[in-house]
């Protein structure tokens, strides 16, 4: 049985559909889209890439270029120039900040438990970091919101941040945000303790929601497509589903093989 990880459920709440499609028949677009955001997503990734360096004790250059040469390769011939320019001044901005508020040494993780991989019988998870105390360290970047309790509550009730708490057993969770747009700014929001019985609720919601996943069996027509997980409208653009040339059923082999590649499970 595949275990379950915190982008599978969060992609299953979404839209059972796409859950489906990229983790059952184990299909993703072949190139990368502005339109779903994967712009985004490569910019999380390579900023975590980075934090997750910073903690092992890399020097702030090399580090630095590590995380440029990453998103400048990483982004070149999809993203637009204008969301590419804005994208690389945050990063620009934002890495220096780092290494002048923090220390590998102020305790938010050890260098041992950075990047850390977790699992049992059902589900695993890759952790930004764990703390000596037992704290999940999870780092995000994000647009600036005017409501940033808002976004740390969203982000503190998220299904990552509560499979991440059950795995490790936490006694508690630290969330930081990179923002992506001026004033660039890091914040890192207090420690939240969580309890045994918080820790309890969140296993028996987890593991219910694995029950559901996997009662759907191998059928794509048990997976319901959920309407806004196929289209989303923005202040900026209307984005459509990945999948929406699969969910069709008109759709040639030639054409299935060029716009969809093999999942490579991570």
């Amino acid at each position: 049985m595949t275990k379950l990880s915190a982008s599978g459920l969060a992609t299953f709440l979404k839209s059972p559909k796409s859950y489906f499609w990229r983790y059952k028949a184990g299909l993703e677009p072949s190139q990368p889209q502005v339109a779903t955001f994967d712009h985004d997503k490569l910019l999380g990734v390579i900023w975590a890439q980075y934090t997750d360096r910073f903690y092992r004790g890399v020097g702030e250059a090399t580090n630095a270029k590590a995380a440029m040469d990453a998103w400048l390769n990483g982004s070149e011939g999809w993203v637009p120039e204008k969301a590419r320019v804005r994208l690389t001044t945050a990063l620009e901005n934002l890495m220096p900040q780092y290494y002048q508020h923090f220390s590998p040494e102020d305790g938010c993780r050890t260098a041992e438990q950075s990047e850390l991989w977790l699992e049992n019988d059902r589900f695993r998870g890759r952790l930004d970091g764990l703390s000596a105390e037992n704290v999940v360290h999870e780092v995000k970047t994000t647009s600036r919101s005017p409501q940033v309790a808002e976004q740390l509550w969203k982000i503190g009730h998220s299904i990552q941040v509560k499979l991440y708490c059950v795995l490790a057993d936490a006694d508690g969770y630290c969330l930081e945000i990179a923002f992506k747009d001026p004033p660039h700014a890091i914040l890192r929001a207090p420690i939240v303790r969580v309890t045994a019985e918080q820790k309890r609720g969140w296993s028996q919601e987890l593991h219910a929601l694995a029950d559901r996943i996997e009662s759907l069996g191998d059928d794509p027509n048990n997976y319901p497509c959920h309407s806004e997980g196929c289209c989303m409208t923005t202040k900026g653009m209307v984005s459509m589903c990945s999948y929406r040339d699969l969910c069709s059923g008109d759709i040639s082999d030639e054409i299935k093989d060029l716009l969809y590649k093999k999942r490579v499970p991570q």
